[in-house]
């Protein structure tokens, strides 16, 4: 067997520990040693060793089994007569390598009403799914952007990946659509308490201090003339309103905790933007922590890494939470929450609403309300 490549097999006897010793006592390294059931260990040696390990297990009236290889000599003894498709996974790296030098994919992040302008500007000037990197410069392209749309606050260009990445940031937003002299109301966008309602066209359908719901005309799109007849107009108007948010946390009373067995082993992976290759193979653990370290092999061209990969393997134990802290914990979840939905808006107040155990669970509702305008123009069918 070749020096330098590992195999794996197992010994049945009573006692493996004197095996253990006389092998320490010979000078033959074990890369890993493992309990298994029924009297017997796997081993873990260089291949180089195996016939040595087997004399001396052998002399000490322990079976040993079968070596099976593994890590470099398992992955050649694979491939064998398979030299075509180690070309071709040569040819794959090749073909990738080559391909990173290209824009696969363009992504608008962000430019709400300006995303159609945005695509029209980049195909306008070839930046397109497989342009060369090359052609791009990005700090170009973010200016004639922000040239291009006066009305924008700020405009990034970014490289992930094969992705090309462009963020805006509105500053002036766009009006809206409307279709202008269209006969049409002015309806709730969503349940409300009306606080103030303003009419500038059409006739107004309910009042300061009515409850709304969502899709309730607010502004009817037509007018009495003086003579009783009924005209078709484009309603306007602004409906100020009270709305209410809820956000709701279920949290469960039971968590696990893992607590480490001793057992560990370590392994690196080769790994690219397609693809991850390594020699070892990763644990069987059940459950496991996982550390990861990663250090940069190529650079922007050849995004490669090799990462360190630490297993531990870990029993997870459950355990129930004290009611107290979970319940702090519930109400800061919902009320963070909540305040994401809350953060553009007036805020009038906020509250918790609720608290409740539902079996082994927690539930809190967060509750706040905001001023906002929640009037829509809708088109009225024809």
């Amino acid at each position: 067997m070749r020096r330098g490549l590992d195999v794996r097999f197992q010994v049945r006897g009573l006692s493996g520990e004197k095996l253990l010793n006389a092998a320490r006592n010979a000078q033959i390294p074990l890369r890993g040693v493992s309990r298994s059931p029924g009297r017997s260990l796997t081993i873990r040696c260089a291949a180089a060793d195996y016939e040595a390990l087997k004399a001396l297990a052998a002399e000490k009236g322990f079976a040993v089994g079968e070596a099976r290889p593994v890590g470099w000599l398992k992955r050649l003894k694979q491939m064998k007569r398979r030299w075509a498709l180690l070309g071709g996974a040569v040819l794959c790296v090749g073909l990738m390598i080559y391909a990173l030098g290209f824009v696969w994919q363009v992504r608008i992040e962000n430019a709400g009403a300006y995303e159609g302008e945005v695509r029209s500007f980049l195909r306008q000037a070839g930046i397109v799914p497989g342009v060369r990197k090359s052609q791009v410069r990005l700090g170009a392209l973010r200016d004639q952007l922000e040239w291009y749309l006066p009305q924008v606050k700020w405009v990034r260009t970014a490289w992930q990946g094969v992705a090309l990445r462009v963020s805006l940031e509105e500053g002036t937003p766009p009006p809206e659509i409307e279709s202008a002299g269209a006969p049409g109301d002015i309806v709730a966008a969503e349940d409300g308490l009306i606080t103030l309602l303003t009419t500038y066209a059409g006739t107004p359908q309910v009042k300061n201090g009515d409850f709304v719901r969502a899709g309730q005309v607010l502004i009817a799109g037509k007018e009495q003339g003086p003579d009783g007849t009924w005209t078709a107009v484009k309603a306007r108007g602004q409906a100020q309103a009270r709305v209410w948010i809820t956000q709701r946390v279920r949290l469960p009373l039971t968590e696990y905790r893992s607590v480490p067995t001793g057992r560990q082993e370590t392994r690196r992976v080769l790994k690219a933007p397609f693809f991850a290759w390594s020699a070892q193979e990763a644990p069987d653990y059940l459950t496991s922590d996982r550390l990861i370290t990663e250090t940069a092999v190529g650079g922007a061209w050849l995004p490669v890494t090799l990462q360190r990969e630490s297993y531990a393997e870990v029993a997870l134990q459950a355990a129930a939470r004290d009611p107290r802290e979970a319940l702090r914990e519930a109400e800061g979840a919902a009320l963070r929450l909540l305040n994401q939905r809350l953060k553009k808006a007036e805020t009038v107040d906020k509250w918790i609403n609720f608290r409740m155990i539902e079996g082994d669970t927690i539930v809190v509702e967060a509750a706040g309300e905001i001023r906002r305008e929640i009037g829509r123009y809708q088109k009225t069918s024809p």
